[in-house]
């Protein structure tokens, strides 16, 4: 190794996956089969001792337990240090000698049963804050006493509750406050006292649900949706073709309308989720940027997305507001709801008009002015065709087409002589189109 030199010795960091094992006890049969006699998912076990009736004491680092397995692969916790962990357990005359860890403590345990005996539950988390119901366990009457106590924060401090005693029977109600977490405790009286299969009954604090976003936007119309000429319509205008080839128009024939496509419609939709899981209804309001209340468009829906006609709502700036409720899975008087508001929201279905001034020709040079009005929204872009040919583009006065009112200048070099048709088309910001003719001559 050269002078200056560092060793750098890496070691990968312990990953705990949740939901595996973290110890287990085997056993290893004489035909090198396998049998789990014991695991857990939350302590890892540090130290055994094989007793000689075949039970198995160990120790894990879970408040420094030792437990005891029997024979029958029952598992029955001795004592709780209340230590990090308990690391070491050796047999010795007179009793079984475990160590802890953290604070380095050593203690005796007899061979024989306790006259009392008291054991704290690990701190439940309910995940919110919560309704205590009744606790149940199972073990000989009148040989347990419970306490339970309650808080906010995960470990037991000053703002916890003080230890609130439960009936010696069954099924007593808990009442300790409503709050996240719970302990119990159990306070065993006289030998072989013994209790099982603890629980308490809890209801979560139903939590509102929550808006998270309204988007609107227009929907173009569909080239299937575009209506069908029916037969009574077509009959307002006809041309009759015979096999001679002739073909005859009825006299005073009225001009032919060219019916307007499907308007765009409007689609409002949202984004909303509840904590609990909870299934949602919604209420869909809008209200005019100049009005005070709020109108009602739909109620209890359970989709998130609404479509509206695009012509039922006049020109305007208009603010829609959806209102998610929980109470599909909740009673009415905890039932909880949450509202969001949309940004202003601009309709405009009125194209901008389009004002031509008259055409001022010489020989092949042609100029015409176009003032464009629309009284919604800003104006996007202008063109012009000449006798139905491809649109031109036309820059407004002052360099940028930005504004409701916008003035064009037109000009037209080597325009062939003759008879010419001009059409100026203006769009708005919500690609209304307005249009406008001149006959040049």
């Amino acid at each position: 190794m050269q002078a200056g030199q560092a060793v750098t010795s890496l070691t990968s960091p312990l990953v705990e996956i949740p939901g595996v094992d973290k110890s287990a006890l085997y056993k290893i049969n004489s035909d090198s089969t396998v049998e789990t006699l014991w695991s857990s998912k939350d302590e890892n076990v540090y130290s055994i001792v094989v007793e000689p009736d075949g039970g198995i004491v160990f120790a894990t680092d879970g408040q420094g337990r030792v437990y005891r397995l029997n024979p029958d692969r029952k598992a029955t916790l001795l004592v709780e240090t209340n230590e990090g962990e308990a690391t070491r357990l050796i047999a010795a005359p007179g009793g079984l000698l475990a160590a802890t860890g953290d604070m380095g403590k050593l203690f005796r345990l007899a061979g024989s049963e306790g006259m009392s005996g008291t054991y704290e539950s690990p701190v439940h988390d309910s995940g919110t804050v919560a309704r205590w119901g009744r606790m149940s366990w199972r073990g000989p009457e009148g040989k347990a006493g419970f306490f339970t106590r309650s808080g906010n924060s995960a470990r037991p401090d000053k703002t916890w509750s003080d230890w609130e005693p439960l009936a010696d029977l069954p099924n007593s109600l808990v009442r300790s406050p409503n709050a996240r977490y719970i302990q119990w405790r159990a306070e065993l009286k006289g030998p072989g006292a013994a209790v099982e299969n603890v629980s308490i009954a809890y209801l979560p604090q139903n939590n509102p649900p929550v808006v998270r976003s309204i988007n609107v936007t227009t929907l173009a119309p569909s080239a299937s949706s575009q209506p069908k000429a029916s037969s009574s319509a077509s009959a307002a205008y006809s041309i009759t073709v015979t096999d001679t080839g002739e073909s005859s128009t009825p006299a005073g024939t009225p001009t032919q309308a060219l019916s307007r496509g499907p308007s765009s419609q409007i689609q409002i939709t949202w984004q909303a989720d509840d904590p609990d899981g909870d299934r949602l209804t919604y209420a869909l309001y809008f209200r005019g940027e100049d009005e005070k209340e709020w109108k009602l468009l739909r109620a209890n829906m359970a989709e998130n997305t609404l479509l509206l006609d695009g012509d039922i709502l006049a020109d305007g700036r208009y603010y829609f507001r959806v209102i998610a409720s929980d109470r599909p899975s909740n009673p009415p008087n905890v039932a909880r709801e949450d509202q969001l508001v949309s940004s202003p929201v601009l309709i405009d279905n009125t194209p901008p008009v389009v004002m031509l001034s008259a055409p001022r020709r010489s020989d092949s040079h042609l100029e015409v002015d176009a003032d464009v009005v629309d009284s919604t929204s800003p104006l996007r872009r202008c063109e012009y065709s000449i006798d139905a040919g491809a649109w031109v583009p036309v820059e407004a006065a002052d360099g940028v087409t930005d504004s409701p009112r916008e003035q064009f200048h037109i000009v037209i070099d080597k325009l062939r002589a003759g008879e010419h048709l001009l059409v100026v088309r203006a769009y708005d910001t919500a690609n209304n189109a307005g249009l406008a003719k001149v006959v040049v001559r």
